[in-house]
């Protein structure tokens, strides 16, 4: 998914202009007969297979792409669930950007691994899991890498894709390379950060407009049917408001009233949230200068509307992830894909959770679904959403394909209770619980200097 929490680093060395190869989507609209039966045949064939999409797919986890996590993502358990070789463009540590740590659980702090990484383990491997973090439904087709990246989201998408391309004179997008690839098989996940730039900047208004998802996902399956032999499995998009990045008001109010002792009612009616409304980290990073206005007597507050999603601003995200996921259904069935719901599966862990090892797991942060960054899963997580897509070749082009063993996998991974392995929760009872810091340690430290400690 979208990563704007902080700037990836940028290629330092120079290198000679390369041309860029045109990123065409003006292929036919239908494919032929021809080309169609053996797309239909190709269903259940996984002798060459490629990964298109963003984050989710690329195995991105606790903020990074990172050597030590991608294997843990579902495309790889899938893979070699299935039987399948994959390859991962692997980054080295302290990945892209630097992944994030737990520093402290009193209070729970966030850090980074300290470095910079080299870039690619291997420059000369061709990927076949070229979904690139960040990616937007229009990048797939459209975003080549490009030889001199000037942004974060350059130089993760030149990691991915620019390598060996550059060293052979081409360019081409993610769908250009898998259709180069001659796949008899496309995994396609996109649209996420097509809904989740929301979450980041609390603005309905900046997801990509439904008409514009529309073309641009026709378009990308029209190439993909026209230029290659594959058949598609295809997934639908999670409701992305239901993620421990964002924080529920009362939480956000209940911890400012614990730091600085004022009624939650009265913070209410300064930072103008409320129950239903979903606060990000620009909007808890707001809260000090707020209250120090308020203290002087100044006119503070509210919360800038980049800050939160508002109660009705989020029915209007779920709203759009619907519309969203009837235009990936339309698609799909047009293609004659395989589909795989993630939205019903993301829906139902917030609900019930999950169970592995006699311990419950939630949505929660730290709850053993999701890592650190509130976004992106854990092992468990991933292992979870690759088992949806297994089931659901099993069942709609009849394989018996061995599912992934959960809890085999969560019994090893550091972030889901009782998070084995991790230091910092040695010694702490089975079943503890913990919320996602609504105030960062700058944000708690700010608020202690105005109105003393609290607790």
């Amino acid at each position: 998914m979208k990563m704007n929490h902080r700037s990836l680093f940028v290629a330092a060395s120079t290198a000679l202009a390369l041309g860029l190869t045109a990123c065409s989507n003006n292929g036919p609209s239908n494919t032929t007969p021809s080309r169609s039966a053996q797309q239909a045949a190709n269903a259940g064939n996984f002798t060459s297979v490629y990964f298109l999409g963003d984050s989710l797919t690329a195995g991105f986890q606790s903020d990074s792409l990172i050597d030590t996590s991608q294997p843990n993502g579902w495309a790889n358990l899938t893979a070699t669930q299935i039987g399948f070789p994959i390859a991962l463009p692997l980054i080295a540590s302290p990945g892209a950007p630097n992944q994030l740590t737990l520093v402290s659980l009193n209070p729970l702090t966030l850090g980074m691994l300290p470095g910079a990484t080299t870039g690619r383990d291997d420059f000369n491997l061709q990927p076949t899991d070229v979904a690139v973090p960040g990616f937007l439904v229009n990048d797939v087709l459209n975003t080549p890498p490009v030889v001199a990246p000037a942004t974060g989201q350059e130089a993760i998408t030149q990691l991915v894709l620019g390598f060996p391309g550059f060293a052979n004179g081409t360019s081409l997008s993610a769908a250009q390379q898998a259709a180069a690839g001659n796949p008899t098989t496309i995994f396609l996940w996109i649209g996420n950060n097509d809904a989740l730039v929301a979450d980041e900047t609390g603005l309905t208004s900046s997801m990509t407009p439904l008409a514009t998802f529309t073309s641009q996902y026709q378009a990308l399956i029209t190439y993909l049917q026209a230029n290659t032999n594959a058949h598609l499995i295809i997934a639908n998009i999670p409701d992305v408001t239901a993620v421990p990045y964002l924080t529920p008001a009362p939480y956000v109010l209940a911890q400012v009233s614990a730091e600085t002792g004022v009624p939650t009612a009265e913070l209410s009616a300064i930072l103008g949230i409320g129950a239903g409304d979903l606060v990000n980290p620009e909007g808890t990073s707001e809260i000090p200068a707020i209250l120090q206005a308020a203290l002087a007597g100044k006119a503070a507050g509210p919360i800038s509307d980049a800050g939160f999603l508002s109660a009705a601003e989020v029915v209007q995200v779920q709203t759009m992830v619907t519309a969203y996921n009837s235009v990936i259904a339309a698609s799909a069935k047009t293609a004659g894909a395989t589909t795989v719901d993630i939205n019903g599966l993301f829906a139902q862990t917030t609900a019930k959770g999950i169970v592995e090892n006699g311990i419950p797991g939630t949505t929660t942060f730290l709850g053993g679904v999701f890592s650190l960054d509130g976004i992106h899963p854990t092992n468990t997580g991933y292992a979870v959403v690759a088992n949806a897509f297994i089931d659901s070749i099993n069942s709609q082009l009849s394989k018996t394909y061995p599912e992934v063993n959960v809890p085999a996998i969560a019994a090893k991974d550091p972030l889901y209770p009782p998070y084995p392995g991790h230091h910092l929760f040695k010694g702490q009872a089975v079943g503890t619980r913990y919320a996602m810091p609504a105030l960062p340690p700058a944000v708690r430290k700010s608020l202690h200097e105005l109105f003393g400690p609290k607790n």
